[in-house]
């Protein structure tokens, strides 16, 4: 295998474990089960299924151990959680154009509780009471 078979989960080596993992086969670290379809080549996403093996049944949790026989371990299976593109553009939109937060709260209109008062303010040039 070219890569290094880590946890999908925490992203510790799984050098020594027995291969293929019996399917309640847990991580060392972090007790995540290592038979799963995330630890799998044939884990796609993009299918229905999430599997592109023609073969497997679709496994109801990706992420908890299953029963498929199918499963061809994936080296560097671990995906860091704070890696996500909404944030990367956000953090480049704030660079870009500053942090409007600050900005937005001082501008903020009068809070009216009443709600004829609030009513009259966006008619404000109409009589309402006929």
């Amino acid at each position: 295998m070219a890569g290094k078979l880590v946890c999908w989960h925490c992203g510790e080596a799984i050098g020594d474990t027995p291969k293929p993992f019996p399917r309640l086969f847990k991580c060392r670290n972090c007790e995540a089960d290592l038979h799963v379809c995330l630890m799998c080549r044939h884990y796609n996403p993009r299918y229905s299924t999430k599997c592109d093996h023609e073969l497997a049944e679709a496994a109801r949790e990706i992420d908890l151990a299953n029963f498929c026989h199918y499963i061809k371990l994936k080296p560097n299976a671990f995906v860091e959680k704070d890696y996500d593109q909404g944030k990367q553009a956000e953090a480049k939109l704030k660079a870009l154009f500053g942090d409007t937060a600050e900005e937005s709260s001082d501008t903020k209109e009068e809070v009216i509780d009443d709600p004829m008062e609030k009513l009259k303010s966006l008619f404000a040039n109409q009589d309402l009471e006929k």
